[in-house]
């Protein structure tokens, strides 16, 4: 047994647990849609199982033992997508428990995998069924099987974001914030954060993030109403804004390519949704969460060649802020067609002039091994209100589509517009494009994440010509 003095010389030293929080704050410095503001990340995958869920697992633990509800030996099971599973696992090992956890089939085997390695038993439901893992919790639970911490319910769960995330946030930026950024899945991050910064200043504006209708984003959901968590409180929550597949997976990946923050699709989420936010307000100090590190998603394919060689998509008006932004993760040169929507019926879109360039644009632009971005204005109605977004853009203000734009620094360096419009034929719509690019064209930079192809066996032929000719 310790002696008195070794037991004494145990204290000054910090566990693991000791670091989970104070996590850094980061600011993007080449991902920006308005150059008066400034966006900074939050890098809560430096916790030390991973993800901002390290924060709620202590808490909740911690607070159920003071309050006498468990103690170390005991069983306890949750329902998880993930972080939270992978958080509490390393808690309960931390502390002396025995888990359970129920998740969805569908969740990476990295996820699965990080679980199992601290010890927990995992138990799987179909995929995308959340609400049948919560339900099966509460059922072992009343059949004696170990205790629910109930994530979804627990008040500790923004506890833990009461007391270190809002406080963290607060003074890393000296007071200065001005909007909060999160993913709401359980919703303890938004509830915990905005609770604290409130307090402070009752005008920081707080936005949550919840998936469109059809994505599938770990760490994100829209609840059915009767399963929307309790401990989500509307009144704390001043906009939510709806988050898509594709784009917060581009902007996944541009986060990696371009300022080598490695994360979750989650967390491109949060970036794209700061970079949408920030188009519309200025002088702002916009925080996101980054909830966690992008090897837990490797084995899903998201950060392969093929899922990055599509980008970028197509994009809406809506979207269109954080995907001109993460153009500069690309080949320049960068053009951006502004065009409008397919129809649904035919597949082409409902503006004839825009038929008629579409083709001669995307062969032009690949000609120069630059980058297009396609931006969909809305159907015939909307595109013919004018009070249209677009037509007040304050670089852009277009007066019709289709218009041609030269991308450089985030800002217009060239506009083709009326022109288009007035072409005649789609050959002649292809001679003012070609005109347009060789006019713009810059030597191609390559771009982070993208390397020129070369031909090695040439190369060494060069080199070997070279020395025979320096040798005489």
């Amino acid at each position: 047994m310790p002696s008195g003095a070794a037991l004494a010389a145990q204290d000054c030293y910090p566990t693991i647990e000791d670091y989970v929080g104070d996590t850094p704050l980061v600011r993007l410095q080449r991902l920006t849609s308005n150059p008066s503001n400034i966006i900074l990340a939050k890098l809560e995958g430096n916790n030390p199982a991973g993800s901002v869920k390290d924060r709620p697992a202590m808490s909740m633990i911690k607070e159920a033992e003071a309050k006498g509800l468990i103690k170390p030996g005991d069983t306890l099971i949750e329902p998880t997508s993930g972080n939270t599973g992978i958080a509490l696992a390393m808690a309960a090992a931390i502390r002396g428990y025995k888990l359970t956890l129920i998740m969805p089939a569908n969740m990476s085997e990295e996820r699965r995998a990080a679980m199992a390695a601290f010890g927990a038993q995992l138990i799987s439901v179909p995929a995308g069924k959340m609400e049948l893992a919560r339900d099966l919790a509460h059922e072992m639970q009343a059949r004696g099987m170990g205790t629910v911490l109930d994530q979804f319910g627990n008040a500790d769960n923004p506890l833990g974001h009461y007391r270190g995330t809002g406080p963290e946030v607060w003074e890393q930026t000296k007071g200065r914030i001005t909007h909060f950024v999160s993913s709401m899945g359980t919703t303890g991050t938004i509830m915990g954060v905005s609770r604290f910064l409130k307090e402070k200043d009752p005008g920081i504006q707080i936005v949550g993030l919840q998936p469109s209708e059809g994505a599938s984003i770990a760490g994100i959901r829209r609840w059915p109403k009767p399963y929307l968590p309790k401990i989500f409180q509307e009144e704390r929550v001043d906009q939510v804004m709806e988050i898509g597949q594709r784009e917060a997976e581009e902007t996944m990946r541009a986060l990696a390519r371009v300022e080598g923050i490695f994360a979750g699709v989650s967390s491109g989420g949060a970036v794209s949704a700061a970079l949408r936010l920030s188009a519309t307000v200025s002088n702002a100090t916009i925080v996101c969460i980054i909830c966690d590190r992008g090897d837990r998603y490797l084995s899903t394919g998201v950060f392969s060649e093929k899922a990055a060689a599509s980008d970028p998509q197509p994009c809406s008006v809506q979207t269109f802020p954080s995907a001109a932004a993460c153009l500069i993760g690309h080949p320049a040169p960068h053009y951006i067609l502004f065009t409008a929507d397919l129809d649904p019926d035919t597949g082409v879109p409902w503006c004839p002039d825009c038929a008629q360039c579409l083709e001669p644009v995307r062969a032009r632009v690949a000609e120069t091994g630059g980058t297009l971005l396609e931006v969909q204005v809305g159907p015939r109605a909307t595109w013919k209100d004018k009070q249209h977004p677009l037509r007040h853009h304050p670089s852009l203000e277009l007066t019709g589509i289709p218009t041609l734009v030269h991308w450089s620094n985030g800002a217009p360096a060239g506009k083709l517009g009326p022109e288009l419009e007035a072409a005649s034929s789609t050959k002649e719509a292809d001679g003012l494009i070609r005109e347009f690019v060789l006019q713009h064209q810059t030597v191609p930079s390559q771009a982070a994440g993208h390397q020129a192809s070369v031909d090695v066996r040439a190369l060494m032929q060069q080199l070997q010509l070279k020395s025979e000719v320096d040798q005489q």
